[in-house]
């Protein structure tokens, strides 16, 4: 396994101001991570307790997001290759005092496959936010992607105002848009809109592709006795929504549908990435 790493970092004069660009590359036994990051963000060295796939581990020094920052993360995964990215810790987003953060997420597979699944956002009262990301896939590669976003006390749902928070989702195959995902919630798009949060604290997206219509049916059968979990299936995605008060219930039901799911997938049996046990 080679893995090749430059780094280049100033302080910032405006927020933190942070670029990761990460390929996954087929190597004749396993997967092999290239990277190359500027400002606070970079990838720990990558596992492999899942034969040639490569886990990473993005990292994110600062450990929170305040006004004025801005992440910036491009994923590649070529042809032949097989790469999971989680995070060791929650994404924080703190009070910005009248300024926007913004993180931009780029994941593009040309083949292969490629798993997204990070832990919880959480958005702090007074944050303001943009996330965008776009994912690209040509025909035969592989998707496993998840986010799960938590907004103020999740004990209380009334405790998130005076806040800003907008994500965006975008999915792309074949250069074909096939689902845009957008929520926002500020000042005028309340908490409690029956077509946003519904007063609920938690939201959370599974994206599974490409999945036959009947795989559709097997998620139906797990989730029938979990609170919270709704999913539906088209032009080979299957998706799965979580609406409730838990990011740890809303994880652990996505992990279960993964694993369910993962060999129809992408012809692999389910391995947990090591930093969830800890």
């Amino acid at each position: 396994m080679s893995t090749d790493s430059t780094s280049t970092a100033a302080p910032p004069t405006s927020g933190w101001q942070a670029k990761l660009n990460c390929s996954f590359e087929a190597a004749p036994n396993r997967t092999v991570v290239r990277r190359e990051h500027s400002g606070p963000l970079s990838i720990q060295r990558p596992f492999y307790p899942d034969g040639d796939v490569a886990h990473v581990y993005l990292l994110h020094p600062p450990g929170g997001v305040v006004g004025e920052d801005r992440l910036n993360i491009n994923i590649r995964c070529t042809n032949g290759a097989a790469g999971l990215i989680t995070t060791p810790g929650a994404g924080k987003f703190y009070r910005s005092e009248r300024a926007t953060a913004t993180v931009e997420q780029s994941l593009k597979a040309d083949g292969g496959s490629l798993e997204w699944f990070p832990q919880e956002n959480i958005f702090y009262d007074g944050c303001d936010v943009n996330i965008h990301t776009k994912i690209e896939l040509e025909s035969d590669a592989t998707l496993a992607w998840w986010e799960i976003n938590c907004f103020g006390n999740t004990q209380d749902a009334n405790s998130f105002n005076n806040s800003s928070v907008s994500t965006v989702f975008d999915f792309y195959k074949d250069s074909q848009l096939l689902l845009r995902d957008r929520l926002v919630i500020d000042e005028h798009h309340s908490h409690s809109a029956s077509c946003g949060l519904r007063g609920h604290s938690v939201s959370g997206t599974l994206v599974l592709t490409p999945m036959h219509q009947h795989c559709i049916d097997q998620v139906r059968s797990h989730i029938a006795n979990l609170d919270g979990f709704c999913t539906t299936c088209f032009d080979s995605l299957l998706v799965v929504r979580y609406l409730g008060a838990s990011a740890e219930d809303a994880k652990q039901g996505f992990i279960q549908i993964w694993s369910l799911l993962r060999y129809a997938l992408n012809q692999r049996q389910p391995i947990l990435p090591r930093i969830w046990a800890t």
